[in-house]
């Protein structure tokens, strides 16, 4: 918020010629304005100051989330090398030179490892993927940070596979599709690609409308949001995974769904 220089004002001017004992006696009308200009950058101030404020409480409850320790969940290490992979910690490495794209990644710092289980007992609901998605995009936002399109549909994909595998049931009313670069969710796909959107009031219906699912989502960013998109869609496009199953019945035939039972039956070991 920018503030007027007061002192470049002539009621300002006025008033301190008259208090340092000066010929000039401000008037009623000079003086009010004259309060009126200090109140407002007293005003200014304060706004600014709380500004501060909330900016560092902010960044203190970045560092209590990323510091807090969870319980282990689905590992990326063991994904990738129970599909015949071998995992190298060299590349989660911060690669800040690139920019996002679908096929290319971001990845920022270390490792966290939430819990992936239910923590709060809700009925089963499918919820729409744009909804998860765009609240997904909102997480990412409260982190000053930005998540490519492929890390959102890998962490939607993985928070689904570990949903059917632990409690039978879907997580979105939408089935993920064999896309060319991995399980894609078409519906989350498009909107956010039209959609410039921080995904607030998803955040917030999801949050209160759904706790148990919210607290869910959150745990499953909190443990990949930091994961390059290359390591996290590397188990899920390797062979033996529901994507290179489809992919094999269905060659080339990109927009096939990926069917639940190939989806529950490749994770159900991995959880």
């Amino acid at each position: 918020m920018m503030t007027r220089d007061i002192t470049a004002t002539p009621e300002y001017r006025q008033v301190f010629a008259w208090l340092r004992g000066g010929d000039t006696t401000p008037d009623p009308e000079m003086e009010n304005r004259f309060l009126e200009l200090i109140t407002e950058a007293v005003a200014s101030r304060l706004i600014i100051n709380r500004q501060e404020y909330e900016r560092m409480a902010r960044a203190y409850e970045r560092g209590e989330r990323r510091s807090r320790p969870v319980p282990h969940g689905l590992s990326i290490k063991a994904m990738i090398e129970s599909s015949g992979g071998t995992y190298d910690p060299a590349i989660m490495k911060t690669d800040s030179g690139q920019t996002p794209t679908m096929q290319e990644d971001v990845v920022v710092h270390e490792e966290v490892t939430p819990t992936l289980t239910h923590e709060a007992q809700e009925p089963s609901v499918e919820l729409d993927s744009v909804v998860l998605a765009k609240a997904l995009k909102h997480m990412a936002a409260l982190e000053e940070k930005e998540l490519t399109q492929s890390q959102i549909q890998c962490i939607l994909y993985i928070a689904y596979g570990v949903r059917l595998a632990q409690k039978g049931e879907r997580l979105t009313a939408e089935h993920p599709q064999m896309w060319q670069y991995g399980p894609v969710f078409p519906r989350a796909y498009n909107r956010l690609r039209k959609d410039a959107g921080d995904g607030f009031e998803e955040y917030d219906t999801l949050r209160n409308e759904h706790p148990g699912v919210f607290k869910y989502l959150t745990n499953c960013f909190r443990r990949y949001a930091w994961t390059k998109a290359c390591i996290l869609v590397s188990p899920h496009v390797a062979d033996g995974s529901p994507w290179a199953d489809t992919r094999k019945s269905n060659p080339d035939s990109w927009g096939t769904r990926i069917e639940d039972d190939l989806i529950r039956e490749w994770f159900l070991p991995r959880v």
